[in-house]
């Protein structure tokens, strides 16, 4: 997922999304303050309007909080680091100072009136459909803020949403555009390919004493050992004192008041189906009018119904529904299964196969129900009713989580009463008696080779480790699972090694050059033979080599083996049959050769209705973006670095 949302063209759009909604409507913060400085400081100023420490903190510790639900143990520092999530969290801060400054020019308000009707409609605020004060006060006495900020947060979203509104609304999305997408979506094609790595071929001869030598005096600076430190450090975690940390069953419950929402559990099904998919392709070639398009799509779907109608009779009669499915549903994936789909929730499935669904009974079959996918008979073998989980069944739950946030609050004093007591002369090992502590000693360690099994993966650790002067002590470094103390006791400056001191790694180096120039050069000239006697085939042959062949894919697919390379895809779909091209992803080159294409066939009025829908959702979100960055581009923004 990380690559996705670091990689994707929709990657910032993405991330302003969590981030806007995370920073205009969410308070509670578990324990993530204190590491920016002053609160009352000022930490950016937007044409003269200012941002606090203490405004950014929050922000950042939520949007921290977050990412850390989401993950769960994956999380860690350095995906926060990768992400810019400190920088992405002011950013949205100073993106709502823009907004509420550009609402103004353009006159536009909430009234109170319109802030009362969006609060009393939010789901944590509900109870029994209808809005409860004791929730919404339950809410902000636990999320430590006043009814004030909290409203006045909430007003600031509305007014976002009705600035978007006026951007949003020139949108316009052209038929051509709407075509593009359904064929995108629905054009599908099957190629075959083989792939070798980039160093795959090796050259005639190895790497002789004068390349090495060569190498290495012209790439020195790549063989340079690192300065190196050793680390003299304290690391604190909750689990230490996690036993002296009592809970009170009143926490426990205003916790989950507050907190609704969290556990709400959705209308649940368990059903299987079998589907029928109708044949949609067209003629190739032929140039037919809308009329006899339409036609031919009709009788394609007329004769699918006919037989998913025999298929479905068959089952009622007495044949077995988990048999038929595997002979004759087009999903192969459940149809393996038996057509199981197991449980999934509502919201997951398109809208006319819930929609059948909730006209069954556990153990009823339904259909054929038609969808873009084809012709489904469906059975439905369980339904579990949207529910809210008592409080008994997640109080044990709720317990761990505040306990875990006091004991890493604590854990965090804590440091800070080490770091004061250690003094002016830094004495780390006699400030931890107190408090039942041990330092411990690294190896030495450098930037480039930091394997210090005790710390893992922390890079705030090594980054302020390198960052210190001898003998100085660090302030508290706090983590999800830890918060840390250290202090540099001896360095070792770099230098560059004799060649004979690095051969091994120059030897290697020289190799994979090598090895790549060689294989660079197979894969050109197997490229322009494969153009000229398109048979991948022979190639594979001589070269020893598996051919691959994709399933039916559309562009919208990934490529099963391959990946989701755009630069591959735009290169295949132009190709006719038979037709030939290249193409690379990070560590492979592919030879490629076109099998066979499956038209997209006619849109239809409700699958042009969604796409439209769609697409000018995606668009206008990118244009308003757009027009926020040139907002922001053309507004005085001052930002205090030092306090970030």
């Amino acid at each position: 997922m990380l690559n996705y949302i670091r990689n994707s063209g929709m990657a910032k759009v993405f991330l302003w999304g969590i981030l806007l909604a995370f920073v205009a409507t969410i308070f509670y913060s578990w324990g993530a303050g204190g590491q920016f400085g002053g609160a009352n400081k000022t930490v950016a100023t937007v044409n003269g309007i200012e941002i606090k420490v203490n405004e950014f903190e929050r922000a950042y510790g939520n949007i921290i909080n977050f990412y850390r639900e989401q993950f769960r143990g994956q999380f860690s520092e350095e995906m926060a680091a990768q992400l810019k999530l400190k920088e992405n969290a002011l950013d949205a801060l100073i993106q709502n100072r823009l907004v509420v400054l550009e609402a103004k020019k353009m006159n536009l308000i909430v009234s109170d009136q319109e802030l009362a009707e969006s609060i009393s409609k939010q789901p944590q605020f509900q109870k029994d459909n209808k809005f409860s004060s004791s929730l919404y006060q339950n809410y902000l006495r636990f999320s430590r803020v006043s009814t004030k900020d909290f409203e006045d947060s909430q007003r600031k979203n509305l007014l976002r949403e009705k600035l978007e509104g006026v951007i949003k609304a020139s949108t316009q999305i052209s038929e051509t555009e709407i075509q593009e997408a359904y064929k995108k979506e629905n054009e599908k094609i099957k190629f075959k390919y083989i792939g070798f790595s980039k160093d795959y071929f090796k050259p005639a001869s190895r790497p002789s004493d004068e390349d090495i030598q060569k190498y290495f005096e012209s790439h020195k600076s790549q063989f340079e050992v690192p300065e190196q430190i050793q680390v003299q450090y304290v690391k604190l975690t909750p689990k230490m004192i996690e036993d002296t940390i009592e809970i009170y069953e009143e926490d426990v419950k205003d916790y989950y008041d507050s907190n609704q929402a969290k556990y709400f559990i959705k209308k649940q099904y368990k059903a299987s189906h079998i589907l029928i998919k109708s044949d949609t392709s067209l003629p190739f070639g032929e140039d037919l009018s809308e009329e006899e398009k339409e036609k031919l799509l009709n009788d394609a779907d007329e004769k699918t119904k006919i037989k998913a109608d025999e298929i479905l009779k068959q089952i009622k009669e007495g044949a077995d529904f988990a048999e038929m499915a595997k002979r004759h549903s087009a999903d192969t994936a459940s149809g393996n299964n038996g057509g199981s789909l197991g449980q999934f929730f509502q919201g997951m499935m398109i809208a006319e196969f819930e929609e059948a669904l909730d006209q069954l009974k556990p153990g009823e079959l339904g259909g054929p129900v038609k969808t873009m996918f084809g012709f489904h008979i469906i059975r439905l073998e369980e339904v579990k009713e949207e529910h809210l989980k008592s409080l008994a069944e997640v109080q044990e739950e709720i317990k761990k989580t505040l306990k875990e946030d006091k004991a890493r609050k604590r854990i965090r004093r804590i440091a800070k009463k080490i770091r004061k007591a250690a003094g002016v002369g830094n004495n780390l090992t006699q400030a931890v008696l107190e408090y039942k502590a041990e330092t411990q000693t690294t190896e030495f360690i450098s930037r480039k080779i930091h394997n210090v099994p005790e710390i893992g993966n922390e890079p705030e650790f090594f980054n302020t480790a390198f960052s210190l002067a001898g003998g100085q002590l660090s302030e508290p470094i706090n983590t999800p699972d830890a918060s840390y103390l250290l202090k540099v006791i001896t360095r070792k400056d770099p230098y560059i090694p004799d060649v004979n001191e690095v051969l091994r790694e120059v030897t290697q180096a020289v190799a994979e050059e090598k090895n790549k120039s060689a294989t660079e050069n197979q894969f050109k000239a197997l490229g322009e033979r494969l153009k000229s006697e398109k048979n991948l085939e022979q190639l594979a042959k001589e070269l020893k080599m598996d051919i691959e062949e994709t399933p039916f894919i559309s562009q919208s697919d990934s490529i099963p083996g391959i990946g989701n390379i755009q630069s591959i895809k735009n290169a295949v779909f132009p190709l006719q049959p038979g037709e030939t091209t290249t193409g690379a992803s990070r560590g492979v080159y592919y030879l490629i050769q076109m099998v066979e294409r499956e038209a997209a066939g006619q849109i239809g009025p409700e699958q042009s209705k969604k796409i439209y829908t769609r697409i000018k959702n995606e668009k206008a979100r990118v244009i308003f973006q757009e027009w926020m960055e040139n907002v922001k581009e053309n507004a005085e923004i001052l930002i205090d670095q030092t306090l970030l």
